[in-house]
């Protein structure tokens, strides 16, 4: 009679219900509300997305270029060959519009929750096409093409494209790797908006690196003049790198490997 209770109809109700209430949470946003939904990425974050009213009747729901942005990060070659192909079927399925790394819906005012949840639900489809890997070829940005001769300069050799364990997440990948007593990882800011959500998330993956080897250097490098970065975006950067730095910041760059390679 007790194991009926504890599986009745009511009870697994009342499981699912608090499980909405303990997973989901909506913060305030300058132009509208920032739901969090219990939907995971590959990489274990949780699906959010904004959501700005655009009319009486209408609102826009966006990634702000999260999904695609994962993707690219990862080498994932999503302009042609399947995964293309894949990616615009999916598209096309849940009814959404691309705008560069940008994934955006539009949603009846007043919100309906399925409309959310379908929006959300698509966002993780396509962001499982990571698991087809079909690897591109880096972006070659003025940042890279200076880091590389920076590392040319010194007569290093970093490996490039490293996949490195973490603690809770198994396959951060990292655009270059120095490799010694104290390794660094280096890291090259691509992403041109919607900087904030990226460097938090860079944020929790140094950090996550950290937990697992506590000898790592964490770098960043980026392109201030291309990129729309804010005060807050910037102090993240800084407080879990040890370096920080544009990219023309050359002096920077060699103080920094000249400091690390005479200590190793």
């Amino acid at each position: 009679m007790k194991t009926l209770e504890l599986l009745s109809v009511e009870a697994c109700r009342e499981v699912l219900r608090q499980f909405w209430e303990d997973q989901t949470d909506v913060a305030e946003t300058p132009r509208g509300v920032a739901p969090a939904l219990p939907l995971m990425y590959p990489d274990g974050w949780q699906v959010e997305v904004c959501i700005e009213p655009v009319s009486t009747t209408r609102a826009i729901a966006s990634d702000q270029g999260r999904t695609l942005g994962t993707l690219l990060e990862r080498g994932i070659k999503f302009e042609a060959g399947q995964t293309g192909t894949l990616l615009e079927e999916r598209i096309r399925t849940y009814e959404l519009q691309r705008d560069g790394l940008e994934l955006r819906r539009e949603l009846r005012l007043p919100l309906e929750a399925l409309d959310l949840q379908l929006f959300a639900e698509s966002l993780v489809s396509i962001a499982h096409l990571v698991y087809r890997f079909e690897p591109s070829s880096p972006t070659h940005s003025r940042a890279d093409r200076t880091l590389q001769q920076v590392f040319k300069e010194r007569h290093l050799e970093p490996r490039k494209n490293v996949e490195l364990e973490g603690f809770i997440e198994k396959r951060i990948r990292v655009d270059y790797l120095i490799e010694g007593k104290q390794p660094v990882a280096w890291h090259v800011v691509r992403r041109r908006t919607q900087l904030l959500p990226y460097m938090e998330q860079w944020g929790f993956r140094w950090s996550d690196l950290l937990r697992r080897n506590r000898q790592l250097l964490r770098a960043m490098v980026y392109d201030p003049d291309k990129q729309e970065w804010d005060e807050t975006s910037l102090r993240i950067g800084n407080e879990v790198c040890e370096l920080f730095c544009p990219y023309f910041e050359t002096d920077r760059l060699h103080d920094f490997l000249e400091r690390i390679t005479s200590e190793s």
